[in-house]
């Protein structure tokens, strides 16, 4: 794929595109740009350019597929996702944690963005709708390896923060202590940190798993960074918070814009308490006032307030839709080849490629060759300036293409820290190997010289029998 990033660098698209992206305020209108080729060309710029971009889609699914596209082609620890804070909206208050998560990633990415590097963050509307703490009021603290930090004082800031102690950390905001170790799990992070003392010397930091609270990766420094949905300071928009610097990429900026006011006026009707509401959310007309000296890049020229300023015409199409008529697909293919393109199909699954190989021996086409690119993209997409095909496998046999998210707290079917936490002696547990039981209690007990936490059950007939395992999830069921 690298070769074909490279070969778009030479198109005249490209070459405008980059130009344009350095005119602040400069509004441009990105023609025939269809399918994966947002992804594609914007992948290039980025690349190219650096800096810090901001895709808005028309929806959570949307940004979602846009931003699994950039993955592919990026580095995706430089892709983050802004999704809404809450489940339904702000008039609950039912905020979802790790979506509180995945906005002060945002925020704190953006903050310490170099010069020399690129950011791309993903959203949606109903994302861009809430404000977010100003800059001035996102507090955080840096802890690093060798750092010297008097537990102690440590836990006095991680207070006054507003996080909590408990026993096991598996919620964002919470905190444990345990000799000299101490458990935190920020908001600027999908999982915890365990900080490792020698005395008052950080000796080690590391992430860890709130399933089974085993370590995962070392780190040299963390930031800490509590609630930024409950700071102190006014709001502003996310627009606002990026700066004048930011470039701006939107499927439909009309049908975002005037959903961003939707999500406002029904949030102000449903709200017992409308003032304080409207401080939590921007509209249409602010947030164009804080990208007046933006660059914006539109798939359609429909914002009256700010009409196109330069046009770059791109020459795609779509992949066509084949509905599983594989002779189709075959046609389409010679065609292109015979015309001078070169065709791919974009797939991870060998064993796909081979049963489309297959299935054009059976159709009699034996000679129809496919080049297979280990990128995935969403929607594939003809680039007649480059003269390349991009076909996709899933869009090919029909299939559905799931998304993934990082930055989402991962969490499995078995049972958790937190159901731990909520059981009570008598309570019927199920273990994997001695069956139905009844949960005693956590207990320690000594190990080589060491002394770990277990949980202690009476199984076999509720006769007196006591089973203990190590505290990991994976061993019990509710």
């Amino acid at each position: 794929m690298h070769e074909i990033l490279c070969a778009a660098e030479r198109t005249t698209a490209l070459a405008a595109l980059q130009k344009e992206l350095n005119v602040k305020s400069n509004t441009v209108y990105l023609n025939e740009l269809v399918g994966g080729a947002l992804s594609f060309y914007m992948a290039a710029a980025v690349a190219r350019q650096g800096g810090l971009h901001v895709l808005v889609a028309e929806d959570k699914d949307a940004a979602a597929y846009a931003m699994n596209d950039l993955y592919a082609l990026l580095d995706e620890r430089r892709v983050l996702f802004f999704p809404s804070s809450y489940k339904r909206s702000i008039v609950y208050g039912r905020e979802e944690q790790e979506c509180v998560v995945m906005r002060t990633a945002v925020l704190n990415g953006v903050r310490s963005l170099a010069d020399d590097d690129y950011l791309v963050v993903c959203t949606y509307p109903e994302a861009l709708a809430e404000g977010v703490v100003d800059e001035q009021h996102l507090h955080s603290q840096r802890i690093a390896v060798g750092e010297r930090v008097k537990i102690a004082e440590l836990v006095d800031m991680l207070d006054e923060m507003g996080f909590t102690q408990v026993d096991f950390v598996y919620e964002p905001g919470q905190y444990s202590v345990r000799g000299g170790i101490v458990d935190v799990f920020s908001y600027a992070e999908s999982r915890p940190y365990r900080l490792d003392f020698f005395g008052d010397e950080v000796e080690s930091l590391r992430r860890f798993e709130i399933s089974n609270q085993l370590s995962c990766d070392r780190l040299e420094s963390v930031d800490i960074i509590a609630n930024t949905n409950r700071a102190e300071g006014g709001r502003v928009s996310l627009a606002a918070f990026v700066g004048e610097g930011a470039s701006w990429w939107f499927y439909d900026a009309d049908h975002a814009l005037r959903r961003v006011d939707d999500v406002r006026r029904r949030a102000l009707a449903d709200s017992d308490e409308p003032a304080e509401c409207a401080t939590m959310l921007t509209s249409r007309k602010a947030l164009l006032e804080d990208m007046a000296q933006s660059c914006l890049l539109m798939l359609c020229n429909n914002i009256v307030e700010r009409p196109a300023t330069a046009t770059i015409v791109f020459s795609t199409s779509p992949q066509p839709k084949f509905n599983k008529k594989f002779d189709l697909l075959a046609d389409d293919v010679i065609t292109h080849t015979e015309d001078g393109y070169r065709c791919y199909i974009l797939s991870d699954n060998r064993a796909q490629m081979e049963r489309l190989d297959n299935i054009f021996h059976q159709t009699g086409r034996p000679n129809v060759r496919l080049e297979m690119l280990r990128v995935l993209l969403h929607e594939g997409f003809v680039d007649h300036q480059m003269r390349v095909v991009f076909y996709t496998e899933h869009q090919i046999f029909d299939r559905y293409q799931r998304y993934r998210i990082n930055g989402e707290i991962r969490r499995d079917e078995q049972m958790t820290i937190a159901e731990l936490n909520s059981l009570q002696v008598g309570d019927y547990v199920v273990h994997m190997d001695h069956g139905v039981g009844r949960f005693g209690g956590l207990v320690k007990i000594e190990d080589g010289g060491k002394w770990r936490e277990v949980i202690k059950t009476r199984v076999q007939g509720w006769r007196c029998v006591v089973c203990e395992c190590p505290l990991v999830a994976s061993h019990f069921a509710l």
